[in-house]
């Protein structure tokens, strides 16, 4: 088990009880350690099973972490204070604390943190979601990441009978423009309503196109953005496994924790770039810091988009450059593309005969292929120093 202890002052006499405790029972590497002021940006790094936070040195402060806290991560969030102060404990609770830990007796109370986090783990591990995830990232700005996730999760309904589609672009995603879709809820909606999402109201917020896609959108408002919370995004990405048995992601970046979070639970991840020099740049420090966060490199696909344009690099010289070879490569034919986008149907079906099309197909239906690890492999080894 994983855990991180949060209080005010990395001195603090009961975090530092707490981390001797953890250490000896539940914490084989130790507890990492973290203050209220940098606890949402260790959470990535740590990824912690269990977060404690700890109330009795600054209980205001204290109160604000459990809530940036459990904002920021689906694992089990423990308040740790006085037991006397009932007021304490309701706050710690309304913050969104899982568990209320009396600081004056941890070591009989972590046995019962034990017990509560085991059963809510083991009920989540046989609920655990079955379908598959893949993620779609753009290197640069106009690799056309969007386009392709569109018509991998329709290669993939036709395949399978449905597919699930996530816009993680809060703000600016073209999903539903690319399916025609005017979809009435979206993301932050989901975010705002955690308490009682469930199946139901999750099938509720999704808009279906005649593909057999079943989109989540993005907000389209730009003040909505800040509604979409790791933890929410999280959630939803439960619900949609539990739901299809594909799902496609189309990610904003690779920094932001609800991204992170998503890049970590794919089963795949499609990096899409063009054959030039600042998109090839990117891709060799996406990949560096997708290692440094913990992704596995073994699933990453490099897929080179647009592939044929005027005065490109070649893709020898590419990969000579990044040390591996390139996964797929997807032509480029604007008018055929262009003309699917603008009438809202994906390419794969619009035009299914055409080069592009194969090619699109070929990524949705080898990507998820686990004996097709070859290219995966060799930018992992590259990538791993």
């Amino acid at each position: 088990m994983r855990t991180l202890v949060v209080s005010g002052h990395p001195a603090d006499p009961v975090a530092a009880k707490l981390r001797t405790l953890l250490r000896g029972r539940a914490d084989d590497r130790g507890p990492a350690a973290a203050t209220f002021a940098d606890a949402t940006d260790w959470l990535p790094q740590v990824d912690p099973d269990v977060t404690l936070v700890v109330l009795t040195g600054d209980p205001a402060r204290g109160l604000e972490a459990v809530h940036r806290v459990r904002a920021a991560t689906p694992g089990y969030v423990v308040a740790v204070g006085a037991a006397s102060d009932a007021g304490l404990i309701m706050r710690a609770l309304q913050s969104g604390a899982d568990h209320y830990l009396d600081a004056a007796d941890l070591a009989g109370g972590l046995d019962a943190v034990a017990d509560r986090w085991q059963g809510r783990s083991s009920a989540a591990a046989a609920a655990r979601p079955a379908g598959k995830l893949i993620g779609v990232l753009g290197a640069s700005g106009g690799c056309g990441a969007s386009t392709l996730a569109v018509n991998v999760a329709a290669v993939l309904a036709q395949d399978h009978g449905t597919c699930g589609l996530i816009d993680l672009k809060p703000g600016k995603g073209d999903l539903s423009a690319l399916l025609d879709l005017n979809p009435q809820f979206h993301l932050a909606d989901v975010c705002q309503n955690l308490a009682r999402l469930d199946r139901a109201m999750f099938d509720k917020v999704l808009a279906r196109h005649h593909t057999g896609v079943h989109l989540l959108a993005s907000p389209v408002v730009f003040g909505d953005t800040r509604l979409v919370s790791p933890r929410g995004v999280g959630e939803a990405l439960a619900l949609a496994r539990q739901t299809f048995p594909n799902v496609v992601a189309d990610l904003e970046d690779c920094f932001h924790e609800e991204q992170v979070l998503t890049l970590r639970q794919a089963t795949a991840v499609v990096l899409v770039a063009r054959l030039d020099y600042t998109s090839m740049r990117n891709v060799r420090r996406i990949l560096d810091h997708l290692d440094r966060v913990g992704v596995p490199l073994a699933g990453v696909k490099l897929a080179v988009n647009r592939f044929g344009q005027p005065n490109e690099l070649p893709a020898e010289s590419a990969e000579e450059a990044l040390g591996g070879k390139i996964a797929y490569y997807v032509p480029d034919d604007p008018r055929t593309v262009n003309g699917a986008n603008n009438t809202g149907i994906p390419v794969v079906v619009k035009a299914p005969a055409a080069k592009v099309s194969a090619a699109l197909q070929l990524i949705a239906r080898d990507v998820l292929d686990r004996r097709a690890k070859k290219s995966g492999s060799v930018l992992a080894k590259l990538f791993s120093h």
